[in-house]
């Protein structure tokens, strides 16, 4: 009785990394003032045309309970090394609650997307 064997061939693929959110501008959870810019950094660089980011007021002072209401006016670029989403507004913002939604995707599609919150005063 014969056996054949064979080798075991171990191929190496690159590792499939989803871009991370490392860092933020405003922090999460921060009390700030006078925002005029939001800068979101990640652990790769993001694909210009398929990033984003949404700057939405959800809490007003004296006004407890009002749908979140998205920012016009907001330009969103990538920073030259490809690894940040900075958005400039038009304006500082005013009192209240924000959110910052985003979503990006790297040069090989692989997506994220994510929320961080921030007072201003």
């Amino acid at each position: 009785m014969r056996f054949l064997i064979l080798p075991l061939i171990a191929i190496a693929t690159p590792a499939m990394a989803t871009p991370a959110l490392t860092s933020a501008t405003p922090a999460e959870g921060s009390d700030t003032a006078n925002i005029t810019r939001i800068t979101l950094n990640f652990s790769e660089a993001v694909d210009p045309a398929a990033s984003g980011v949404d700057v939405m007021m959800t809490g007003m002072p004296g006004m407890d309970h009002h749908d979140p209401m998205k920012m016009a006016g907001v330009k969103v670029a990538v920073s030259p090394d490809g690894r940040s989403l900075v958005a400039t507004l038009a304006r500082p913002l005013s009192e209240g609650t924000y959110a910052v939604r985003w979503h990006v995707a790297d040069k090989s599609a692989q997506k994220a997307s994510g929320a961080l919150t921030f007072n201003t005063h």
